[in-house]
């Protein structure tokens, strides 16, 4: 625990001793209601969140994330908590670590065990984008309105987890991802005009009297529900692969891109089912949007891919970007991690399962030529930076570059290495012994090396896992 990780200016639930906890305080059931102006990109609504303490302590307080508060990573966004009623009354709340933390109160200890409604009542609005690009440098697009897209990720108070450290509030940086949450349930109710198309496609839908439109969703395993608007002249592209809808939402002007970004998506849903397990969602979409310091970016049962690449998906680099969005539904949407304490563990296994991807999909060639880049890449970055890991903290890393080789390239060379050290059988018996083990769940790297020295017999030397120790004589 470090104070740039931990401390948010208030005194937080310690664990000292306990059991590992994989999972948050609560695994949450949200119900949400929702009306969205997709013309000025504004939300406003509210969501009922049933918290149910899975801890072995009692909890006097529970703390929710804004997200899109953070400038950061979200640029001008914002969002709003109006009023917060908890178990029916009225709490008075606080914000810490630039609006990014709620502090809610709880007027008496809730026991293990236990389980209450925390109903909060939010607005907010997107940052704006023109078609000239972002307002900012260090955004990427995440919760964004532009001429054509209305991008909604994290625009709502998610319930922080709770580790084996305690409450999970880490202060958003502006390198790698910050979205941590359980894995909940999700009844969502939306209205919004009709002249627009709204992804993911709704379970229900019906007219209002004022000739607008109400949907309704109801998903289960989710990490974070996600919404995408787009002008109505976008027909998504569609094809099943292993029992999974996948959708492609690109404009018209990038149809070859959807074709493609459909076509690689249904292969690499392929090969991920078969080595590491069935995913719990029905449908994945793929969706086209602008984005900025990032070629796409994974949620649950959706990716976004950038305009800016979707514009050549003749490019190599395309087939990479959707193999890599796709794998994170396995590590990152079903299987949970620490994306400030721990980014390697997706972002290393989305990385090596793309290269998979490669050389099944495409070529043994481009799969080596990515894997000799890798090396490069973790070398230099080593020499410039001894003191850093592939394990090390988002935190740590001084700026996008570093934190990508060694995270991303550095990871998967490490994976790659460990799979020619233990061999094919047990490299992929232990990915899909992790992947089932912990799908819907929070893991850690020692769960990762468990599944590992299980599959092989023995105590890997990887650098992933440093911080374990082998038995003694």
């Amino acid at each position: 625990m470090t104070s740039r990780t931990r401390t948010v200016g208030l005194a937080l639930v310690a664990l000292a001793g306990l059991m590992t906890l994989h999972s948050a305080a609560a695994a949450p059931a949200y119900r949400m209601s929702l009306d969205v102006d997709y013309a000025e990109g504004t939300f406003q609504g509210d969501v009922t969140v049933l918290c149910e303490n899975r801890t072995p302590v009692a909890l006097d307080e529970l703390f929710f994330r804004l997200y899109g508060n953070a400038d950061a990573l979200y640029g001008a966004a914002s969002i709003e908590v109006t009023s917060t009623l908890v178990a029916g009354d009225a709490a008075a709340t606080a914000l810490y670590a630039e609006d990014t933390v709620l502090f809610v109160p709880l007027a008496r200890p809730l026991a293990p065990g236990e389980s209450i409604e925390v109903r909060l009542t939010f607005q907010g609005r997107a940052a704006r984008a023109s078609e000239a690009g972002f307002a900012t440098e260090t955004e990427y697009g995440l919760l964004t309105k532009s001429p054509e897209v209305l991008t909604l990720t994290a625009f709502y108070p998610l319930l922080a987890p709770y580790t084996e450290e305690g409450w999970a509030l880490d202060p958003v940086d502006s390198v790698g991802d910050a979205l941590f949450a359980d894995a909940a349930t999700y009844d969502v109710s939306l209205v919004v005009d009709p002249d627009v198309s709204v992804i993911p496609r709704a379970d229900t839908t019906s007219l209002e009297p004022d000739g607008r439109v109400r949907l309704s969703f109801a998903r289960t395993a989710m990490r974070d529900f996600p919404l995408v608007f787009v002008a109505s002249d976008r027909t998504p592209l569609e094809a099943v692969s292993d029992g999974i809808i996948l959708r492609s939402w690109f404009p018209p002007r990038h149809a070859e891109a959807s074709a493609v970004a459909l076509d690689r998506g249904a292969v690499a849903v392929g090969i991920y089912s078969a080595l590491f397990g069935a995913l719990p969602y029905a449908c994945v979409d793929i969706v086209e949007a602008p984005l900025q310091r990032a070629a796409g970016v994974e949620f649950s049962g959706l990716f976004l891919v950038a305009g800016a690449n979707a514009a050549n998906p003749q490019d190599p680099f395309f087939d990479v970007i959707i193999s890599h969005e796709m794998a994170h539904q396995w590590f990152y949407a079903a299987v949970g991690n620490d994306p400030t304490e721990e980014p390697w563990l997706d972002e290393a296994l989305a990385t090596y399962a793309s290269n998979v991807f490669l050389s099944v999909a495409v070529s043994a060639a481009a799969a080596q030529g990515e894997r000799t880049a890798w090396a490069a890449t973790y070398d230099r970055a080593q020499q410039v930076r001894p003191d850093l890991r592939v394990t090390s903290p988002v935190y740590e890393f001084p700026d996008s570059g570093t934190y990508s080789a060694f995270v991303y390239s550095g990871g998967a060379f490490e994976l790659d290495a460990l799979r020619r050290e233990i061999g094919d059988d047990a490299f992929f018996a232990a990915l899909a012994d992790y992947y089932v083990t912990h799908t819907a769940g929070i893991a850690r790297g020692a769960d990762l090396s468990a599944s590992f020295r299980r599959a092989c017999e023995c105590w890997p030397t990887s650098a992933l896992f440093d911080g374990d120790s082998a038995p003694g004589p």
